[in-house]
């Protein structure tokens, strides 16, 4: 429930930015000055306490449950019915304040977040000290949603700029607000509030060891690999990079099978730790919002998903290496987010045993000797006394008992297991991180911890300062200033008649399909969505396109994309080998080609078995356009008429806006505008009284152009008897008018205007005789 409060005024301090994920350049309106804008608040509902704290007293004892740090709001608040707008200079921003009453952060996820090219998003404190972003296209993600971090206060305001070219192009919702809260509640075995800072998610018992106290010397390097997983208001698990054989700095992430919901809804917090031994407090200005999921198997409760974007150079992550042989460890050490909290480190000063725990292979690991794991470490990796991972937190008794540990168990699923679990690489890890069969079971991290020992090119994004000897692994920022990206951040098909074209493209990458279809699948899931793939493949047998597996249990799914002229097979597959059902409950897809026919849908009852193929065929799609090659706007490229055609004709330059033109002929394709006309024929295009059919200005000119000047062309005349125009009616004018007596037509001596030069004209001459013109 939400209550919406006048508009406040927010106090304005200098700030700096906080920037959780991967943020652009940029700032809020004003930002650093005492410019406070109005905004319009709305109010998230009251904290129920004893509700709260009754449900978390039973959660915060079990590893396997997330540890719960704020309160999750549904709401539906978008640019159209919510906030306000205005324009500032050549922008419109729209602006949302959000009230949560006792919070102690607030943080948010939006199902819609899809920016106008030049948009820009932020997230303040309402009181200016701090701020997220700049957010934008870039920022996009595939599933079309965006998590973003939490700012800490109970008050923030959402501040969306838009350029005034773009007007109504972006589509910004939120769905959800999380009303964060834990920082006012102590851990059942943490020190009493008052004695300890408490973290933003939460705060682990009184016996975890940070991992910046002495005995974490030696796990420095491995440290920068882990992270904490935000999903909601769940601080949920922990996770760590992990390495490739290529070593490339694929952002692949490694945590537990029973920490997955939504990936695509996370937010991976790095280095959330404290700088001493003693600390409870870290930052949390750097995280990845988004991941999606690579594999997973419940056989060994591994699951791995790969990050939305690379983490920047200025996080300074590892990928942490790994051992796939199954020797046991001669000791282990775990390295965790316990509870929500700052970076902790546990040791296992002897060997773990291979055991099996709720039917998955796991190492049991009989007591801690230093430190612990809680809720919220699960999904957190085990290393080997050669810091490589061997496992991933699954569950146990294991707690804090006062300043020490229970001396209960651990268990970890086994890595050995999750490499080659499964028969698809979907349910294991060798397809990712061996994805060429080299057959390396052994693999040490990335980038490697020797200081001397990195890249050594100064150009490059990873550049290492201490590097004497290069790795090999330099990276290069991508056309989309992406460090070690592929491009994919900002490339794509920019071609608007592709059929594969990407809005938010602003680099071409030379994929557009001009030719071909759009083909739009549409898949429902199952109760087991991480049993379905699917998969197009040509006639050669190469793959098109694949999707799946899924996460979202009862979840429409909806992927497009092209195929080029030509026969191809579309098959979904099910793992388990009972289709899209199960117990009732029934799945469906169906495929849509270009003109929106279904060209393949499941069987009735969705029991398929493994597979079921269907063979589909796309054709190169008519283009629209006008196809006459005489017309001003032909369009080669055109095989279907549209009918927009427009005739060549001829057009005359209209000097002085008369409505008729003269000089030559001019082609309408190339000449248009007011200043051309249809008509011509104006003898005179520089006087806009002159043209055909133009009425007499009775000044003596040839106004209709029919080359003489008669009726009301004719000028008046000021003094009509003075024949030579010397200013006066005088004898010399009654000569000249004796001399021209008798003439009939166009006569000097006509002064009455009836053509003829007679005693009538004599009579007006008379009738001056001695007048002064002047």
């Amino acid at each position: 429930m939400l209550n919406r409060i006048a508009p406040l005024f927010a106090a304005c301090v200098i700030a700096s930015a906080g920037t959780a994920q991967i943020a652009h350049e940029g700032f809020p309106s004003g930002w650093g000055t005492d410019w406070s804008p109005e905004v319009d608040y709305v109010v998230t509902e009251a904290l129920d306490w004893p509700a709260i704290q009754a449900a978390d007293s039973v959660t915060d004892l079990y590893k396997e449950a997330p540890w719960r740090f704020g309160m999750e709001r549904n709401v539906n608040l978008n640019l159209s019915n919510s906030g306000s707008w205005s324009v500032e200079g050549d922008e419109r921003v729209w602006r949302l304040g959000v009230h949560c009453p006792e919070g102690v952060n607030v943080s948010f996820y939006l199902d819609a977040f899809d920016l106008a090219k030049g948009g820009a998003l932020y997230v303040w404190k309402a009181d200016r000290t701090a701020y997220l972003g700049a957010f934008t296209e870039a920022n996009e993600k595939p599933w079309g949603g965006f998590a973003i971090g939490l700012l800490e206060g109970d008050s923030v305001v959402m501040e969306l700029h838009e350029p005034l070219s773009a007007s109504g192009l972006s589509h910004l919702s939120i769905g959800q607000i999380i009303h964060g809260y834990r920082s006012l509640m102590a851990h059942p075995d943490a020190p009493s509030p008052g004695t300890a800072a408490l973290g933003p998610f939460g705060n682990s018992g009184a016996c975890n060891v940070n991992v910046n106290c002495p005995e974490g010397a030696d796990w420095q390097t491995e440290k920068k690999a882990v992270a904490l997983i935000a999903s909601g208001g769940f601080a949920s698990c922990t996770g760590a990079l992990i390495n490739n054989v290529e070593s490339d700095g694929t952002p692949y992430f490694l945590t537990a099978n029973h920490c997955l919901g939504t990936p695509s809804n996370w937010v991976f917090y790095f280095n959330h730790e404290s700088t001493t031994c003693s600390g409870s407090t870290g930052p949390t200005n750097q995280s990845i919002s988004g991941a999606s999921l690579k594999a997973n198997n419940s056989g060994s409760d591994v699951a791995l998903v790969e990050l939305s974007s690379t983490p920047p150079a200025s996080y300074d992550v590892h990928y942490a290496g790994w051992d796939a042989t199954g020797v046991t460890p001669s000791s282990a050490v775990g390295i965790h987010h316990p509870s929500g909290d700052v970076k902790k480190i546990c040791f296992q000063d002897n060997a773990p045993t291979s055991s099996t725990a709720s039917g998955a292979a796991v190492w049991w690991i009989d007591d801690w000797e230093l430190g612990v794991t809680e809720p919220g470490s699960s999904g957190s990796p085990l290393f080997d006394q050669n810091h490589r991972i061997v496992g991933q937190l699954f569950g146990g008794a294991a707690a804090c008992s006062g300043t020490v540990n229970n001396g209960a168990y651990d268990y970890y699923g086994k890595f050995d297991v999750s490499w080659d679990a499964g028969s698809s690489a979907s349910t294991r890890l060798i397809d990712w991180l061996d994805p060429n069969g080299t057959g390396t079971l052994v693999l040490d991290g990335y980038p490697a911890a020797d200081p001397t020992v990195g890249c050594t090119d100064a150009s490059a994004c990873n550049y290492s300062a201490t590097a004497t000897t290069d790795d090999g692994n330099c990276l290069y920022n991508d056309v989309c200033g992406v460090c070690g990206g592929d491009g994919s951040a900002c490339t794509g098909c920019t071609d608007e008649n592709a059929c594969n074209f990407d809005p938010a493209a602003s680099v071409d990458d030379g994929s557009c399909a001009l030719e071909g279809g759009a083909f739009t699948l549409t898949l429902l899931t199952d109760n087991y969505p991480s049993e379905t793939t699917w998969e197009v493949l040509d006639a050669d047998g190469q793959v098109w396109v694949e999707g799946g597996p899924y996460s979202g249990a009862q979840t429409t799914f909806i992927e497009t994309f092209c195929l080029s002229p030509g026969c191809y097979t579309f098959s979904v597959f099910d793992s388990y080998g009972d289709g899209l059902q199960y117990n009732g409950v029934v799945g469906n897809y169906t495929l849509a080609g270009p003109d929106g026919v279904l060209v393949a849908s499941m069987v009735s009852g969705g029991n398929f078995g493994n597979q079921a193929d269907h063979e589909v065929c796309s054709t190169s799609p008519g283009v629209e356009g006008c196809t006459d090659p005489t017309a001003c706007n032909f369009d080669e490229a055109a095989t279907d008429d549209d009918g927009s055609c427009i005739a060549e004709t001829s057009v005359y330059l209209d000097a002085d806006s008369d409505g008729v033109g003269a000089g030559p002929a001019l082609s309408s394709c190339t000449h248009s505008g007011s200043e051309f006309v249809l008509l011509d024929g104006d003898c005179d295009d520089n006087n806009a009284s002159i043209y055909p059919g133009a009425p007499g200005t009775m000044e003596g000119l040839d106004n209709d152009c029919n080359g003489s000047i008669e009726g009301d062309e004719a000028a008046e005349a000021v003094c009509p008897g003075d024949l030579n125009n010397d200013g006066t009616v005088a004898m010399s004018d009654f000569l000249i008018f004796l001399g021209d007596f008798g003439c009939s037509g166009t006569c000097v001596g006509d002064m009455n205007g009836d053509q003829t030069t007679s005693t009538a004209d004599m009579l007006v001459l008379l009738g001056l005789f001695g007048t002064s013109c002047f």
